[in-house]
């Protein structure tokens, strides 16, 4: 995947796949490549890795968030996965889906584990939602 960086530290790219396959390996390769930039992220306060899925915008976004999860890390992850809805169309079906593969491939994530971060997954920026992986 190519990955841009702007001027506020995100890093961002996009998936133009609607093949299922495809699509679960950007969004693995978005959080790897978010778990990559944990060092540089981590703070004393630095709580969760949070994963957020933006219906509207069909982009993850992912970020380490104080334990208010409304403070994020200097780096943030954000794909958009423009051919996602021609896959799946439905919002809570989208959310479930992101979440299984986010949720399956944690368990295993190296680098994420070496650090002592809690994963949860929101739903359009509402931390208030969110769910533990």
């Amino acid at each position: 995947m190519n990955w841009e960086i702007d001027n506020n530290f995100c890093h961002s790219s996009v998936s133009t796949s609607s093949n299922e396959a495809e699509l679960k390996q950007a969004v693995i390769a978005a959080a790897d490549y978010a778990f990559n930039l944990l060092d540089a992220n981590i703070e004393d306060d630095s709580m969760f890795c949070l994963f957020d899925w933006d219906f509207n915008q069909q982009r993850l976004l992912i970020a380490v968030t104080d334990p208010s999860k409304k403070k994020l890390a200097k780096h943030t992850v954000a794909l958009t996965l423009e051919g996602y809805a021609d896959h799946i169309a439905d919002k809570e079906e989208q959310q479930e889906q992101i979440q299984l593969w986010l949720h399956n491939h944690i368990t295993t994530a190296a680098a994420f584990l070496q650090f002592s971060l809690v994963a949860a997954i929101t739903a359009d920026g509402d931390a208030a939602s969110s769910i533990l992986l």
